[in-house]
């Protein structure tokens, strides 16, 4: 069971690497000369979208953090129940 949940925990992880990829195209996207009134809303678009990307991916990022110490915790528990002969 240890195994799953430290899976789970990678997986996380590239989720959260994905995200903050596309998160780092879009900032340089918009970090393009946008001189019209569209492209000004454009550019506040993206950045509102870019600072959720970002909490998106903190909290992938906590998740998967607590997910590894979960594994820790349950193999520590399976390595005292194989000592104990459970």
């Amino acid at each position: 069971m240890s195994s799953e949940v430290a899976a789970m925990a990678a997986r996380l992880r590239l989720h959260a690497g994905q995200l903050e990829d596309i998160r780092r195209h879009a900032l340089a996207v918009g970090l393009l000369s946008w001189e019209s009134p569209a492209g000004a809303n454009f550019r506040a678009y993206l950045g509102e979208r870019c600072g959720e990307l970002g909490r998106t991916v903190d909290l992938l990022e906590d998740a998967a953090r607590d997910l590894g110490a979960f594994a820790r915790l349950v193999r520590d528990a399976e390595a005292r129940q194989r000592g104990a002969g459970l």
